[in-house]
């Protein structure tokens, strides 16, 4: 399968590159794209490693060739999964903002299958403004969410907000029909 993992900024960032591994040991193929807010948690350069592939940033989007990056990934993708997923990516997406790199792959996903895997401190996972929005993009892709779970965040508090565990993750992308 091929999968192009999306990572926005959360703490939980760190983890993506074993994520990829993960995939990698399963033969699924891996294209990586980075929020330039999650490169203060995850160095691209890893991402690129554990895939084997580039790690596109928004810099990538309009070098000189003739191909539309964003279009390109979108295109070449069987699923897209966005883990994890901070708040702020949530709101952009549910209200179709291209803005950079990773917004505009998935405004032009299609009906490719969309993973969601959000992460973020528990006060934004119960602000009513969260389920408002994922109720607005289920509205307009083939979306799957994988719940939060609760754990130690960030801040120190305990609460629902940590992204799922990578088995959970790896069940999910393996249970896409394509």
């Amino acid at each position: 399968m091929k999968i192009l993992l999306g990572v926005t900024s959360s703490i939980a960032a760190y983890r993506t590159p074993n994520l990829v591994s993960q995939f990698k040991k399963q033969g699924h193929e891996v294209k990586c794209m980075i929020s330039e807010a999650a490169k203060a948690f995850v160095a691209p350069q890893a991402l690129a490693v554990m895939s084997q592939n580039p790690c596109f940033t928004d810099s990538d989007e309009w070098k000189n060739t003739p191909e539309v990056l964003h279009i390109q990934l979108a295109k070449w993708c069987d699923v897209c999964l966005l883990a994890p997923l901070s708040a702020n990516t949530l709101a952009k997406i549910s209200n179709g903002l291209c803005d950079n790199l990773l917004t505009s792959t998935i405004r032009a996903l299609g009906k490719t299958a969309l993973i969601l895997a959000p992460a973020m401190n528990t006060r934004m996972w119960e602000n009513p403004l969260t389920t408002i929005q994922f109720e607005q993009v289920k509205k307009f892709y083939n979306v799957t969410v994988i719940d939060p779970v609760e754990k130690r965040l960030a801040d120190g508090d305990e609460g629902i907000g940590g992204l799922a565990e990578d088995n959970t993750i790896i069940e999910t992308i393996n249970k896409i029909k394509l």
